[in-house]
């Protein structure tokens, strides 16, 4: 085997694929980096943007994905150049993605109801609200959960999920909320003189708002008296103690007045009689 300047034929092709090699790892090494630096200014980019329009744990969630998306796609990218082929990994990780999506269903659909519910500010810490049958003060959201202090101030935990499907009552939403209250009174009583009295009542009360204007009237025929409706409009902070204090004052102002606030009666008429022996 013949010399070229000093080195075999051997010798040269060896040192082409040792080139080779390193011009592979090179590009390798190359493309990782640029992938690292490259997701690094689309992350400030988009911290720059986002938490300026989304809140914060909004942003967080869809920077990350972001971030992590650009990293394993220049890995994949990299892995590519060194002539390995990928198919048989792509057809692997999409069994694997597969397998892992449904593992991680209530997860993700827990996540993308939290960024919802957080985008839209249906609800916000501090509100007072109703999901299904459980009601309280919400104290924390995050994108997986939102926590709430019920009224019997227990701490619950509601996957968003949940509440995204529910139907939800926000009593905070705004500033004023109508209350209704329903008083029944003997038919031989007077309409008119009851529904004075719970009208007085209602205008000496210092949280009923004069606009939109207290409602008063019969609404109904009971099958034991007469129902009177009573309207108002309370500021939503103060509901539940105008709640309190109406119901007590109206009942005592009827009871103090005289008039008979009638309670369920059945009479029992008997086909045969009852003959009743002393013994």
């Amino acid at each position: 085997m013949g010399l070229l300047g000093g080195a075999t034929i051997v010798d040269i092709i060896s040192g082409s694929e040792t080139l080779a090699e390193f011009r592979q790892y090179t590009i390798l090494i190359l493309v990782i980096v640029a992938s690292l630096v490259i997701a690094h200014f689309v992350k400030k980019f988009l911290s720059r943007i986002l938490y300026t329009i989304l809140p914060r744990q909004i942003s967080e969630t869809i920077i990350k994905i972001v971030y992590y998306s650009i990293i394993f796609l220049g890995f994949m990218i990299a892995i590519g150049t060194l002539g390995i082929d990928l198919t048989t990994l792509v057809i692997a990780g999409g069994f694997a993605g597969i397998i892992v999506g449904l593992a991680l269903q209530p997860l993700l659909s827990n996540l993308f109801a939290g960024i919802y519910l957080l985008g839209e500010k249906s609800i916000v810490p501090g509100d007072h609200v109703l999901i299904d049958d459980i009601e309280g003060i919400i104290l924390e959201m995050s994108v997986m959960s939102t926590k709430i202090k019920t009224l019997d101030g227990v701490l619950l935990r509601i996957p968003n999920n949940k509440v995204f499907e529910s139907k939800l009552y926000n009593y905070s939403r705004f500033p004023v909320r109508r209350l209704e209250f329903s008083v029944s009174i003997a038919y031989k009583e007077d309409a008119d003189k009851a529904i004075s009295i719970i009208r007085r009542i209602v205008d000496d009360h210092p949280f009923v708002m004069l606009e939109p204007e207290p409602e008063i009237f019969v609404s109904a025929l009971g099958s034991s008296g007469v129902e009177i409706v009573a309207r108002v409009w309370v500021p939503s902070s103060e509901w539940y103690a105008v709640v309190r204090d109406l119901t007590w004052k109206i009942k005592k102002a009827l009871s103090d007045s005289g008039v008979e606030i009638p309670f369920m009666q059945v009479d029992v008429w008997l086909r045969t009689p009852i003959e009743i022996k002393r013994l």
